[in-house]
């Protein structure tokens, strides 16, 4: 993945990021050498600083993989014992995320569910006050259409991944996932239910309030 933001930018924003504690610092060092993507310290602090405004009840997470951005949340919403509800694709990775999630005590209002992300949201029912996607870019579109109805007013929808390294920008021949994404940020930006805005933060990051 490239970056979006020049390089000087990036290596002033990573001086300011305060220091993660050992439970993160270890998954991110874990996903570096295992290739595992995960939202990364910037994309955590946005995450939880959005989770902390938000205050939600329920809150609905599309792409565990390891269960990082899954502490994020959790941790942001430990006042109110937010319920949350996660979905992971891959067993193997799913069981990784929950020994995870265990060590940040977080386990016992976290409902992990293991499976396909667009199948498994069809079989949900809200309703939700946050939502975060991070899964298969193919289907972050029917992913919000199946969800949408099960978001509260004043619920926020995020989802990373939303300029892709720029080629949304740049690409002339865009490839499908390209396209998908491309098609998703148009969708939310025009959406009448919708409130959006698009981050350019590490791969980029939308943020939409739900009237």
């Amino acid at each position: 993945m490239s970056d979006i933001t020049v390089e000087p930018v990036e290596n002033y924003l990573r001086e300011l990021l305060p220091e993660r504690d050992p439970l993160l610092a270890r998954l991110e060092e874990y996903a570096k050498a295992h290739e595992v993507p995960i939202i990364g310290p910037y994309g955590g602090r946005f995450l939880y600083t959005m989770a902390k405004l938000a205050r939600p009840q329920r809150l609905l997470e599309i792409g565990t993989a390891i269960g990082y951005s899954t502490i994020w949340l959790g941790r942001a919403t430990s006042e109110q014992r937010a319920q949350i509800t996660t979905i992971e694709i891959n067993p193997q990775t799913a069981e990784i995320a929950r020994q995870n999630l265990k060590e940040a005590g977080l386990l016992e209002r976290t409902q992990l569910i293991v499976g396909d992300g667009l199948e498994s949201c069809r079989q949900l029912t809200g309703p939700y006050d946050l939502l975060f996607i991070d899964a298969d870019k193919r289907q972050y579109r029917g992913i919000l259409e199946a969800m949408l109805p099960q978001l509260s007013p004043g619920a926020l929808m995020m989802a990373d991944n939303v300029l892709w390294s720029g080629a949304v920008a740049s690409s002339k021949q865009p490839d499908e996932t390209t396209r998908a994404i491309q098609e998703f940020n148009r969708y939310i930006c025009a959406h009448p239910r919708l409130e959006t805005v698009i981050v350019p933060l590490r791969d980029g990051i939308s943020l939409s309030l739900v009237r």
